[in-house]
């Protein structure tokens, strides 16, 4: 089982680990384990992955996926720990934590500005201070990246700030890293790794739960706890059905998600014909694409030269 870290809980972990057949692999925190993200890079190592294979192969091996693995305790058991180093994200991260490192910068300057001009609403430090963390809060950083002085004397108050370098590297140290836990101590790292890559497909899940069109769990225009429970069952069958479309798909080695190729088909027009002497109208599709006629293939079905949609002959 791939769990959210948005889900570790001890109660949880405790109810997996009571069912033997059950493993689990999750994510945890860098912020929380900051003896593990501080473990230097000397001591990581390539991890065998298909992406690693790839950059290999193109001779871009700088960019490869790092791990280091360890065990330790965590919900009430010991564990393996895997600790991995992605380069491309630790770019990312920094380039993202410089920008609103900057941008904070010129807000501080603003903030002492109105300070020095002794404006009425800029005269209580507690006040200034509130301001900074919501400040802080919209741009998602911690407020610990700056520190704020303040004085008084004869011409009123008195702001300063300076960039906190302490804490900023230690932000830094986090950055490209994500810790793996798992019960599964007798897999290779390997393993751990590539089971935990795969949690993509449990965030791409929620993503596809939150669309109107094809599952829409929300909004619930229920109130009963039995319509509520019908509701989630339908939603819950509907990412069964997306899910088996894409498996489908992928065993006649059509590698493409529900949502792109659902909205390919939707683009596959018909049109009510009638003929001379025809007693009812007739429907004809157009000639589908390329990846359109891939996709009927693979579900056993094709359009005729007549524009009619047929089980394909085995």
């Amino acid at each position: 089982m791939v769990v959210d870290k948005g889900m570790n809980s001890e109660e949880n972990f405790t109810w997996l680990d009571e069912h033997a057949r059950m493993h689990f692999v999750t994510t945890y925190s860098t912020y929380f384990a900051e003896e593990l993200t501080a473990i230097p890079l000397e001591q990581f190592e390539p991890v065998d992955t298909p992406k690693n294979r790839h950059l290999e192969a193109k001779d871009l091996t700088e960019e490869r996926l790092l791990a280091f693995r360890t065990r330790g305790a965590f919900w009430g058991k010991e564990r393996a720990v895997v600790v991995t180093f992605n380069p491309a994200t630790f770019r990312k991260q920094g380039y993202t934590l410089d920008r609103k490192l900057e941008e904070i910068r010129q807000e501080l300057f603003g903030m002492r500005a109105k300070v020095r001009e002794d404006q009425p609403q800029w005269r209580d430090p507690d006040a200034i201070w509130e301001r900074y963390y919501r400040l802080c809060e919209r741009l998602r950083v911690s407020g610990d990246l700056y520190d704020l002085d303040f004085e008084k004397d004869r011409t009123g108050l008195m702001m300063s700030f300076r960039k906190n370098a302490y804490w900023v590297d230690r932000h830094r140290a986090r950055m490209g890293k994500t810790i793996i836990v798992t019960d599964n101590t007798d897999w290779t790292t390997p393993d751990i790794v590539n089971a935990s890559l795969d949690r993509w497909q449990v965030e791409d899940r929620f993503r596809q739960s939150k669309n109107d069109d094809r599952v829409g769990a929300q909004p619930m225009r229920h109130w009963t706890d039995s319509k509520l429970r019908c509701h989630f069952f339908s939603c819950v069958a509907a990412l069964t059905y997306l899910r088996r479309l894409e498996l489908k798909l992928a065993r006649a080695g059509v590698n493409r998600t529900a949502e792109d190729v659902m909205d390919d088909m939707r683009h596959l027009h018909s049109v009510l014909t009638l003929p001379a002497r025809a007693r009812k109208p007739r429907r004809r599709l157009e000639t589908p694409t390329k990846t359109q006629a891939e996709v009927l293939t693979a579900l056993g079905c094709r359009v005729t030269g007549s524009g009619v949609l047929q089980r394909a002959v085995p």
